[in-house]
């Protein structure tokens, strides 16, 4: 149990032991949030720029409809911009999982091998 203190400028101490080197558990933290930080920076990125692709085919969309001479011209258009429209958003969509798996990936691997030097370095612990 913890040992409760009466001043209150002291903060209670965690009820788990930390070892004098616990400067790995809490790099390899910090790498993680960083890791997840990048890969919804990067998607935010990839977003972004795919939106503005797509308000720009939107606009030469009523560009080319206004510019067309007769009604079938127009649907025709029309028709062509709403099938492009769902191959992006659904070759966009595979694009970002495939980025985002990527990522999940090489910091799986990131994880994995900074946790197998920490097991290393706590069995040395152990056995000294």
């Amino acid at each position: 149990m913890l040992d409760k203190t009466t001043d209150p400028l002291i903060p209670p101490l965690p009820w788990w032991p930390i070892g004098v080197d616990a400067r790995l558990p809490l790099l390899s933290a910090g790498r993680l949030q960083a890791a997840i930080l990048q890969t919804l920076l990067r998607q935010q990125i990839e977003i972004s720029a795919f939106m503005q692709r797509r308000a720009n085919q939107h606009l030469q969309l009523w560009e080319d409809v206004l510019a067309s001479d007769y009604a079938r011209d127009g649907f025709d258009l029309y028709c062509r911009f709403w099938r492009d429209t769902f191959l992006d958003y659904s070759e966009e969509a595979d694009r970002l999982a495939r980025i985002a798996t990527l990522l999940a990936a090489r910091t799986a691997r990131s994880v994995c091998k900074e946790q197998e030097i920490l097991t290393d370095e706590v069995a040395t612990q152990m056995v000294m």
